[in-house]
């Protein structure tokens, strides 16, 4: 055995060039997100009544079938926060709000609530644009 065979060979790295590029192939899409919102909260909240134990697993579920079913989507270049909130109806009035630091060109959001006799359900996907 050579001294010459325990050498390293030096390994060539791919050298890539900036794309400059400041838009997405496949934007975010807000309406075909929205429809995704409707359809996870429809099942989600579908005959559910409030309980203390089962209403925080529902909306992590909701959380996690948006967020897989946002990235099957494939959009380019965004990163995807989604918030489910669900809570019980006591004639009370709701105001849901987030904040971020926003790219009023390139960043998107969905949003859709609905309810039913015992609860109350607000979905929310934010698109947000990285470069």
């Amino acid at each position: 055995m050579s001294s010459n065979s325990l050498i390293a060979q030096p390994v060539e790295v791919a050298r890539l060039m900036n794309t400059y590029k400041l838009d997405p192939d496949k934007p975010f899409n807000p309406e075909k997100v929205t429809n995704i919102l409707e359809s996870v909260m429809v099942e989600a909240l579908e005959n559910l009544t409030y309980d203390t134990d089962k209403v925080p697993k529902q909306a992590k579920w909701a959380s996690s079938a948006i967020r897989a079913k946002v990235k099957e989507m494939e959009f380019d270049r965004f990163k995807l926060v989604c918030l489910v909130t669900i809570g019980e109806k006591n004639g009370q009035d709701v105001l849901a709000t987030c904040r971020f630091l926003w790219d009023c060109d390139r960043d998107r959001y969905a949003t859709f609530s609905m309810e039913n006799t015992f609860v109350y359900g607000i979905a929310q996907c934010f698109g947000l644009y990285y470069e």
